[in-house]
C-alpha cells in the first residue's frame, strides 16, 4: 500500500470499553491502531481508555481536537448492546457521515468474520473544513481496527484534500 504522505497529520486513539477499563481485557485495538498510524506516519497524541458512556466520550472528542487531532480513531462500543454508544455520539458532533467508507469497512471484516454486519460503526467528519477532524469507529478486536484502517489509511490524503479546499 503507497498511501500519499500525511505529514501535518495528528490522530488521537479513544478505547470506549468497560472490560478494558476495569483490566478484564487487554487494549489490543488500541495497540493495533497505534501499529498502523504509525506505519502510516501519522503520530497518536493521546491514547485514552474510558468506560462506554456519552458524556465522558463527547469530552474526549473535544480535547482531541483541542489538541490538534485531526484523525480521531474509536476503538469499541459500536455493536448493537445498550451500552455501545459510540456511533450515535460520534455522529452527533459530526458534519458529515461518510457511509460508503464504513460500508466498506464491514464489506472488509466479512472477509474476515460474519459478525462484522453486528458493527454500528460510523465514519464522518467534524467539519468540512481544514478545522475537520475525520471520526473513524472500529470494533474492539485487533482484527476490526485492522480491516477499518486498512480501508481508511488509503482515502485520508483525498479526504483532508477536499476538507482543505473550503475554510470556516
Amino acid at each position: 500500500m503507497n498511501e500519499p504522505q500525511l505529514p501535518d497529520i495528528k490522530a488521537a486513539i479513544i478505547t470506549v470499553d468497560s472490560r478494558v477499563v476495569s483490566g478484564v481485557k487487554p487494549p489490543s485495538g488500541a495497540q493495533k491502531a497505534t501499529e498502523m498510524l504509525e506505519k502510516a506516519g501519522i503520530p497518536a497524541i493521546s491514547d485514552v481508555v474510558i468506560d462506554d458512556l456519552a458524556a465522558p466520550l463527547r469530552r474526549e472528542f473535544d480535547r482531541a481536537r483541542d489538541a490538534g487531532a485531526r484523525l480521531i480513531v474509536t476503538v469499541g462500543s459500536t455493536g448493537i448492546s445498550a451500552r455501545n454508544i459510540v456511533p450515535e455520539t460520534t455522529l452527533a458532533i459530526c458534519d458529515a457521515e461518510l457511509p460508503g467508507i464504513a460500508e466498506q469497512i464491514r464489506a472488509e471484516g466479512l472477509k474476515n468474520t460474519p459478525q462484522a454486519v453486528l458493527s454500528r460503526a460510523v465514519v464522518g467528519v467534524t467539519s468540512r473544513t481544514s478545522k475537520g477532524a475525520v471520526i473513524v469507529n472500529c470494533p474492539s478486536s485487533s482484527g476490526g481496527v485492522k480491516d477499518a484502517l486498512r480501508v481508511l489509511l488509503p482515502l485520508l490524503h483525498y479526504i483532508y484534500e477536499q476538507m482543505d479546499q473550503t475554510e470556516a
